[in-house]
């Protein structure tokens, strides 16, 4: 029986009431025997047993049942988490195709070529499984970023400009921290990153969706409201935006900057999706040069959920303050991560990876189009690669029936209410390509 078997079954006997709080558990030998395991498998299996406490070892004498183990809860979350939908992506299990979210499927990542790079970066840089990190960042990942980014947007950013965060939602967190004041008026994409909408709101900023157009933000609706507000920054993605798949043109990041500098506030460019774009991508931190624009991107959506590693490229004068509020938050980055990271983009891992990822891209995306629209489906924006589809029918006017049906399917969405500030999206809902088959299409025959 393999380990990991052995250990699943014992511990939900355990939680069952098989064995009672106190009582003394088979010998080792006894349960070799008795499950036909091996000696390591039914060690490892109760040494793993005592650390999430559901047994105590007590040499001499064996393992015995921990006092405070009782029956299993359903885990299910209670309050308003359970319907969440968000939550819904983020806990639900494999069983569940997760049309509505913002990460690659796991056949879509190269674990193995993943797991060579780890073992490398393990015997290279043992050390570091054991240290707190830079905080700052590891100083030759910071400088091998430097290139990565001139090589692909022609952003001249500097290693002292640069800061590690734990993905990209940490990168928003202390940008947001350090720019927001209680009242500040500030300018997001509208639909947006719901997330980001809270986060702002967390720091006291009053919110204000700036719509999205097929080459990026309106900039008649941004003068409209620079009319009225002042603005203390404006949150973006540049590119394959979330959730419509859309990409800012250079006319109107143009635009956008000559706004920011007209009316003194920052632009907060959101580029965690922009690997996937092949070739040189257009930002707004390039025509800026990393005066107004504070840039954060991250390898979490390329590479592996599990891998939080983000990063700030921003004005000089800004660094120091955002590593205090890193240092206050988390304090660094994992050591081994940033390493690992280092490795990846040094020796051409990652770009080999990344090429193949995007040709994947623009395929997935082309096919859904089409399948979509054979269906009726309507959306605003035709993305030119990316994962992101917005999309809506025009039979139905509220989509909520339509993904509960989904659900019970076990197929998961993200309701255009999670993407608004003020407007209505009730029609609309975003649709991760990657994660479309044609078992799912034909959910989608209205």
């Amino acid at each position: 029986m393999p380990q990991h078997d052995l250990f699943e079954q014992l511990k939900q006997r355990l939680t069952a009431g098989e064995w009672l709080p106190g009582q003394r558990m088979p010998s080792i030998r006894k349960l070799t025997v008795a499950t036909g395991g091996t000696y390591h498998e039914v060690v490892s299996s109760y040494a793993r047993l005592v650390s999430e406490g559901l047994l105590t070892a007590v040499p001499g004498r064996g393992y015995f049942v921990a006092t405070g183990t009782r029956p299993a809860e359903t885990g299910e979350p209670t309050g308003d988490m359970a319907q969440d939908p968000l939550f819904k992506l983020l806990q639900g299990g494999q069983h569940f195709t997760k049309l509505g979210s913002g990460w690659l499927p796991p056949a879509w990542r190269d674990t193995e070529l993943l797991a060579k790079a780890i073992r490398r970066t393990a015997r290279l840089e043992q050390s570091s499984l054991a240290e707190y990190g830079d905080i700052q960042g590891y100083l030759p990942m910071r400088k091998q970023l430097c290139m990565h980014l001139g090589r692909l947007t022609r952003i001249e950013a500097h290693p002292h400009q640069l800061l590690t965060t734990l993905g990209a939602t940490q990168a928003l967190d202390l940008v947001a921290r350090l720019l927001i004041s209680p009242g500040d008026h500030v300018f997001v994409d509208e639909p947006g990153n719901g997330n980001l909408i809270k986060l702002i709101q967390l720091a006291g900023g009053h919110v204000v969706g700036i719509r999205r157009t097929a080459d990026g933000p309106d900039l008649e609706d941004m003068k409209q409201h620079l009319a009225r507000h002042e603005v203390k920054a404006f949150f973006c993605n540049s590119t394959f935006h979330n959730p419509t798949g859309g990409t800012i043109s250079p006319h109107n990041a143009f635009g956008v900057l000559r706004l920011a500098v007209e009316h003194d506030f920052f632009v907060v460019e959101d580029d965690v999706y922009g690997d996937f774009s092949p070739g040189v991508r257009q930002t707004f931190a390039e025509l800026d040069n990393l005066q107004r624009v504070i840039y954060i991107g991250s390898f979490s959506k390329c590479l592996s959920a599990s891998l939080r590693v983000g990063y700030i490229a921003c004005p000089p004068p800004l660094v120091a303050p955002l590593m205090r509020l890193k240092l206050l938050t988390c304090v660094a980055v994992p050591a081994f991560c940033e390493r690992f990271v280092n490795t990846i983009l040094s020796d051409g891992t990652y770009a080999r990876h990344m090429n193949d990822v995007q040709q994947r891209l623009i395929h997935q995306q082309a096919h859904t189009q089409r399948v979509l629209l054979k269906h009726g489906w309507h959306f605003d924006i035709s993305a030119q690669g990316g994962m992101f589809l917005w999309v809506s029918h025009p039979d139905l006017a509220d989509l909520q029936p339509f993904m509960r049906r989904l659900e019970q399917q076990r197929v998961l969405l993200m309701p255009g209410t999670a993407f608004a500030v003020t407007r209505d999206y009730q029609r609309y809902t975003r649709i991760n390509c990657t994660h479309f088959s044609d078992g799912v299409a034909e959910l989608f025959r209205v």
